[in-house]
């Protein structure tokens, strides 16, 4: 996007500071090392870093104006402007440039799981047809979305923008500012139950998706998932469904596994996924649903759901000497620990399970994860491998029915454990909350296979 120097000023109410010549801003950077073309730097003050100690290195790194909340004299002259809190600046620019350009359709995306997964089949559909744009990585909090919002190209048609919550509010917030015309709740599992106590909260909080959409929005849901199947008539916009089980607008029929994927048929359509995640039909489903209602044909959606590739550490399949490993570390739920045990039972071979804590659960984490243990014994699994605080419950709820032999080790004891019970055609999935950094035994199994 770009704004006139001059602008920014009349939309933040403060006066340009050194100000000799107007200027466009091309671009927005919050970090002093990746400054884009005739961008302006913003400092954001965070606890353990200030981002204002580095004002003078993003002006030698190209930057051409910045904001601050402090009283500062860089080194070279350079336009400011001083404003009472650089992130509210940042938040305020960000909904003003939304409503600045109401040609751009928005697709805004939350839910306990699948978020990322769901944002890039979106993007590759739409991709084949408009100038698309998506916000990185896990950009999506009060930080990264309204910063994903400046940074979107000029000549973008549609956004699709990931949104991420923790409690009441936050989601009714990033909705105001990126106002989507369609938005997705993806599912209601247990993320964050440990601040909203209960599923139903999770919902309503997801549900402040539509705070920030026209009247004449479009809401699409996850019509298998329990919650929202049962309280869908509680939300304020007009909802389109998605499903495998139950009767939905865009539902996959006539499902076949296959040794790369998955075939199913959407309205007399037959689509290809290349995914050993049976959960990323749902994931895909989003993707036809929009890109329907986008008017996109039906073959263009196939192409661009082929064309989407895998993401790092979520379900990402690696191959080596024999081994299958399946690197899901990025993050876990009951739900995503569920599906990744479910889609691992497809695969051939001995199956072992390196499971880690799933995080943010609070006073239902005993619960959730004797849950995951109770699941796992009705499933075809070989061995399993807990280590960390809560995940002693999985061990428990294995070790009590005495089907399937497991272990409850510290992570340093995981890989001799490991080692001791591989065999050729092992396929061994790793999965934990983010925080358990269990993505760092991958690294270390995969160098020492």
């Amino acid at each position: 996007m770009s704004f006139f120097l001059s602008e920014i000023g009349r939309l933040l109410s403060v006066p340009v500071e050194n100000f000799k010549e107007d200027m466009l801003i091309e671009s927005f950077s919050i970090n002093s090392k990746d400054i884009g073309k005739n961008a302006m730097f913003i400092p954001l003050k965070g606890s353990k870093i200030d981002a204002h100690d580095f004002i003078d290195e993003a002006i030698d790194n190209g930057a051409i104006c910045f904001l601050t909340q402090k009283d500062i004299k860089p080194k070279k002259s350079c336009p400011y402007l001083k404003v009472a809190d650089t992130l509210k600046a940042m938040q305020d620019l960000a909904k003003a440039y939304r409503e600045k350009k109401k040609d751009i359709t928005v697709v805004g995306i939350t839910g306990s799981v699948g978020k990322t997964t769901t944002k890039e089949y979106i993007y590759s559909v739409l991709s084949t047809t408009y100038e698309t744009y998506k916000n990185q990585g896990n950009y999506n909090n009060h930080i990264g979305l309204p910063y994903s919002i400046l940074n979107i190209p000029d000549k973008t048609k549609i956004a699709v923008l990931e949104m991420g919550m923790s409690n009441f509010g936050e989601i009714s917030f990033l909705s105001k500012i990126a106002k989507p015309n369609i938005g997705i709740i993806t599912n209601i599992g247990v993320a964050h139950i440990e601040n909203l106590k209960t599923r139903y909260n999770i919902f309503l909080a997801k549900s402040e998706i539509q705070d920030g959409m026209p009247d004449d929005g479009i809401l699409i849901i996850n019509n298998d998932n329990d919650i929202l199947h049962l309280h869908k008539r509680e939300l304020k916009r007009r909802v389109i469904t998605i499903g495998i089980e139950n009767d939905s607008d865009f539902r996959a029929m006539d499902i076949q596994k296959v040794d790369n994927g998955f075939f199913f048929v959407v309205d007399n359509y037959k689509y290809f996924i290349e995914s050993f995640n049976f959960h990323d039909i749902y994931n895909s489903l989003f993707a036809i649903a929009v890109g329907r209602i986008l008017g996109i044909e039906k073959e263009a959606i196939e192409k661009g759901i082929l064309k989407k590739g895998g993401l790092k550490r979520r379900f990402e399949v690696i191959k080596k000497d024999g081994v299958t490993v399946v690197d899901d570390t990025y993050n876990a739920s009951t739900h995503s620990m569920i599906s990744a045990i479910d889609s691992i039972c497809n695969f051939k071979g001995k199956k072992i399970l390196v499971l880690g804590d799933m995080l943010e659960l609070g006073s239902f984490s005993e619960q959730e994860h004797r849950k995951v243990g109770s699941y796992i014994v009705s499933k075809p699994v070989d061995v399993v491998i807990c280590t960390g605080k809560d995940a002693f419950y999985i061990f428990d709820e294995i070790r009590k029915s005495g089907k399937i032999k497991s272990y409850f080790v510290s992570k340093e004891e995981c890989l001799d454990i490991l080692h001791k019970e591989l065999e050729k055609e092992s396929v061994v999935l790793f999965k934990a909350s983010r925080g358990v950094k269990l993505d760092e035994l991958v690294d270390n199994f995969l160098r020492g296979l």
